[in-house]
């Protein structure tokens, strides 16, 4: 059952968390092909990171996501959320809400956020360096 203007299928998305002025990630379930057990309907639900969990949320109670990318090989994404609940802990450095949709979305474990951080605080201890 297509969402909007969106095919059924999985999708990475991000949100702006305007309180902690970051991005958040997630991944955008249309027409439950997870086939998670307590999704009853059809309607989206979003699979985020969390602290301290993995958790799975209606679309419509999360707020505004923007779609980044289309998921397209949707068995292996699937997979890769199952393993990821198998070691759901949070860790803003090195497993955060978008290392977790990435891992789903791509199979790369990243967050380019924390890689833009550590750039800028390299950057600025060479300045105080020199």
């Amino acid at each position: 059952m297509p969402y909007q203007r969106l095919k059924d299928g999985l999708y990475l998305v991000v949100q702006k968390s305007a309180a902690k002025n970051v991005d958040h990630y997630g991944i955008l379930d249309v027409g439950n092909r997870l086939q998670h057990p307590e999704v009853r309907s059809q309607q989206p639900t979003v699979i985020h990171q969390t602290p301290p969990r993995i958790q799975i949320d209606w679309l419509q109670s999360t707020g505004q996501w923007t779609v980044v990318a289309t998921i397209t090989d949707e068995a292996d994404a699937i997979s890769r959320i199952r393993k990821a609940a198998e070691n759901p802990s949070y860790n803003l450095f090195g497993h955060n809400c978008e290392h977790f949709a990435r891992y789903v979305a791509t199979g790369r474990h990243e967050s380019k956020q924390v890689q833009a951080v550590v750039v800028i605080a390299g950057l600025v201890a060479l300045v105080l360096a020199s």
